[in-house]
């Protein structure tokens, strides 16, 4: 029998790496898209080789309902920035999660995702749609948002 609804659940990781990412992290994001035209929160640390590392957030962008309530900010941080999170992503090994993703069929919600990159060419990409999320993916996300938390309160002070 074939199923009727396909393309829903948790899509199977074929292999966990053993071993995280080698390099410097170049970049590092988290965003959170609400469904119904809810808008859309995200963070980003770009660091690439040769350039001054800078922080984008990016709070309840493409908001229907609440456009007034946008708050955006850019912010230059310095190599210590990026490698505190680089050694607080290793020591939680949040590169396990790479291909993570999940879809349950679900009215409204929100949509996560958290991603890297790293100077060797390394990403770790994780996404999830549902309730029954796995506990490592849920806790890499509040790490990754805990990090960005000093420079969404300046966006949200202004």
């Amino acid at each position: 029998m074939t199923p009727l609804i396909s393309g829903c659940g948790t899509t199977p990781k074929t292999q966990v790496p053993t071993e995280g990412p080698k390099g410097e992290l170049i970049y590092c994001s988290f965003s959170e898209t609400r469904h119904g035209g809810l808008g859309k929160d995200y963070c980003e640390l770009v660091a690439d080789p040769g350039t001054k590392p800078v922080i984008h957030v990016r709070m309840n962008v493409h908001n229907d309902i609440e456009p007034e309530n946008e708050s955006k900010g850019d912010f230059n941080v310095g190599a210590k920035v990026v490698s505190d999170l680089q050694n607080q992503l290793a020591a939680a090994k949040v590169y396990k999660l790479d291909g993570y993703s999940l879809d349950e069929e679900l009215c409204g919600g929100s949509t996560y995702r958290i991603y890297m990159e790293y100077s060797s060419g390394e990403k770790v990409n994780a996404r999830w749609f549902g309730h029954n999320v796995d506990p490592d993916a849920l806790a890499a996300y509040a790490l990754i948002e805990r990090f960005f938390q000093p420079w969404i309160k300046k966006c949200s002070s202004h």
